[in-house]
């Protein structure tokens, strides 16, 4: 597309999809819809980037060519591959990276820290690095933002792990290293029949079918368990256990005002201050009242509206479990109105 200087090229994005499998294809679908690029800014697709100890670029690490001797000689400390680069100015870049998670995460890994570090250390004239998770199989993004006023940190983050990560090597060739039980066990080939700590693994105690037929055995136990608890509660009033360390817990029944607002009555006074996009967009009308507005008043600071509403509105007492410690029940179970 740079070379073409398009922002797009379906016709050729089409041919990629025509070998992909039906699980690929239902992503890059998603990826052609809601992806465009602007040629003049992209400054390099896999992008490698390799540093020295003193976080120094090995010069041409984007290429194999042209590297001399002494270049050659030096061996990378710090190193990552870009998946897209763009140069917003001289100062602003911005990172994509894709990923095809099936779980939405934050952009606060290591990574979205790692390599803005990298490009900053490559280009000293960057002031300001945004770095993109792009998460293709749902088309939405997590985005983080660092400057050069993160540089030194961002480096110590990277001398720690590198640190880790020579230590971790040094043991393993002195001594077969331990296996630890984590997420990492989820794609591990030894997993299911060679497991080296199988009898304290919870990873291996079930299979990922058995473990998803637990959970759902765990929602009904926990249903049936609170509804007998909610009739026990009715009946006896407050109940309380108190745990081998001294901890004190209760169940027990508090009443919450729930507030609705008469539509008729509520209108004229909202159109007042201007602010009929509420109405449009944030509020929910249930029959002769309305869900969120009490929220919406607070966040839009509108108080002297609010104020003259609330001699408006409905209250309606309900009563809701609630579960934790004795001083202060923080687990909320809702409740029908008792």
């Amino acid at each position: 597309m740079v070379r073409a200087g398009r922002p797009r090229d379906l016709e050729v994005f089409d041919q990629f999809m025509r070998t992909a499998s039906c699980e690929a294809r239902e992503v890059l679908e998603k990826f052609r819809d809601n992806h465009a690029f602007d040629p003049d800014k992209i400054l390099a697709t896999e992008l490698l980037i390799a540093l020295d100890e003193e976080f120094l670029p090995i010069e041409d690490s984007m290429s194999d060519e042209g590297n001399s001797n002494a270049e050659t000689a030096r061996i990378p400390a710090y190193e990552g591959t870009l998946d897209l680069v763009m140069l917003h100015s001289l100062t602003e870049a911005e990172i994509e990276d894709w990923k095809s998670y099936y779980q939405v995460i934050a952009a606060d890994t290591f990574q979205s820290k790692f390599y803005p570090m990298l490009l900053m250390s490559l280009n000293p004239s960057l002031e300001r690095v945004k770095f993109n998770l792009q998460f293709v199989r749902y088309g939405t993004s997590r985005t983080i933002e660092y400057t050069r006023a993160d540089l030194p940190w961002l480096r110590e983050l990277a001398q720690s792990q590198r640190a880790r990560q020579r230590e971790l090597h040094k043991r393993s060739a002195s001594r077969a290293a331990k296996a630890s039980p984590g997420r990492h066990c989820t794609w591990c080939p030894l997993l299911l029949n060679s497991c080296p700590v199988a009898k304290t693994n919870p990873y291996r105690r079930m299979t990922p079918e058995r473990r998803l037929r637990f959970a759902l055995w765990l929602q009904q136990a926990e249903r049936y368990n609170t509804i007998v608890l909610k009739d026990l509660v009715t009946e006896r009033g407050p109940i309380r256990y108190r745990d081998e360390n001294q901890n004190e817990y209760v169940a027990a029944f508090e009443a919450v005002e729930k507030k609705s607002y008469p539509y008729n009555k509520v209108a004229s006074g909202i159109g007042r201050v201007g602010s009929n996009h509420i109405l449009k967009t944030k509020i929910s009308w249930k029959g002769w009242g309305a869900s969120g507005l009490s929220s919406r008043l607070k966040a839009n600071k509108r108080r002297a509206l609010s104020e003259e509403l609330q001699a408006l509105a409905n209250v309606r007492v309900e009563t809701q479990l609630k579960i934790g410690r004795a001083e202060a029940c923080e687990t909320e179970i809702p409740a029908d109105p008792v």
